[in-house]
């Protein structure tokens, strides 16, 4: 019998870089200020909030439904990071489905980490530089 295959889980470092990412993404949901300056210019709002990314990386970010954010942030390479950026809260873009996940416990930042860990887990390292 086959072992079941699971994503591999991202060195200590690096899930510290994607949980402290998903918090960002979450927190960008909340505060309007803080969305826009991610779609603007999500490089510099990623300096700003202390990640250091590396040489030449690219970032790009998208406004994405929860239930899009995996095939949004699967899209990043070594040297393209692509930010799935969740909807201002209080706006009507949530789906029914979105919306049964958030309200089942587990949050928008859970949503968000359950999605970034098995899709970003391999490159997160050579995105970002020791924080």
């Amino acid at each position: 019998m086959a072992a079941p295959h699971h994503a591999p889980v991202p060195a200590a470092p690096q899930a510290a870089t994607l949980e402290d990412l998903a918090r960002l993404l979450a927190a960008a949901s909340r505060d309007a200020a803080h969305h826009h300056r991610l779609l603007a210019d999500p490089k510099a709002e990623l300096t700003r909030a202390g990640f250091i990314l590396a040489e030449g990386v690219q970032v790009t970010a998208e406004i994405t439904a929860p239930a899009e954010a995996a095939a949004v942030a699967a899209r990043s390479t070594v040297d393209h990071l692509v930010l799935p950026v969740p909807p201002l809260a209080g706006t009507d873009s949530l789906s029914d489905a979105d919306l049964e996940g958030v309200a089942g416990g587990v949050g928008l930042f859970g949503s968000l980490l359950s999605t970034l860990m098995p899709v970003m887990g391999s490159v997160v390292g050579k995105l970002f530089g020791s924080r």
